[in-house]
């Protein structure tokens, strides 16, 4: 479990700079592809480290509102992502 959890971890460090990448392409291009492939980095990245704090937070309960943030980010931001396919661009 504790490699699971590291390596959740990882990607989701590994998330970041993707994520700025492609938002910084998407920004400079205007280009419909890039936002909605960093929205989607973004929410895997989000998803990837629900477990991690997850996994402390039976440890240690002060986290559980970390959990929480985490969870509802997740929801906003698959809500957000699913609804940008109905607008036009």
């Amino acid at each position: 479990m504790a490699r699971v959890v590291l390596g959740l971890f990882v990607y989701c460090l590994v998330t970041i700079p993707v994520f700025l990448g492609l938002a910084l392409v998407a920004q400079l291009a205007r280009v419909t592809w890039a936002r909605r492939a960093s929205e989607a980095v973004l929410i895997s990245g989000v998803a990837a480290l629900i477990p991690v704090v997850l996994d402390r937070a039976l440890e240690k309960p002060v986290l559980w509102p970390g959990v929480v943030l985490l969870v509802v980010l997740l929801v906003v931001g698959v809500v957000l992502h699913v609804r940008s396919y109905t607008r036009p661009s």
